[in-house]
């Protein structure tokens, strides 16, 4: 199947992790990067201010997909490390044990 054609039910643990980081990493980068230009700018764009807010949104986002989606397919426990966005999904579900 087609990446762009994929249904969340259909994607597996590492497949939704990757589109977490892209949401929010890709996010925070453009934040940053328009609050960095609107600091060193006189005036605010509102170009800039938009961008900022779609960046915002975008890490906001990640963090919603990582606590809803992120999920153990057997037990349906969080695979988010204390609230935190994994760096890679682990060998086995902390709550059920079983291999994911």
């Amino acid at each position: 199947m087609k990446p762009w054609k994929m249904k969340w039910e259909d994607m597996d643990c590492k497949q939704i992790l990757q589109v977490v980081n892209v949401a929010f990493y890709g996010g925070f980068l453009v934040l940053m990067l328009a609050l960095l230009l609107l600091y060193v700018s006189e005036e605010i764009s509102v170009l800039l201010a938009v961008l900022a807010v779609l960046g915002g949104v975008s890490c906001f986002g990640g963090v919603l997909l990582a606590y809803t989606r992120l999920r153990c397919p057997f037990c349906g426990a969080s695979l988010m490390l204390g609230g935190r966005i994994p760096t890679h999904i682990p060998n086995f579900c902390p709550e059920c044990g079983k291999p994911l």
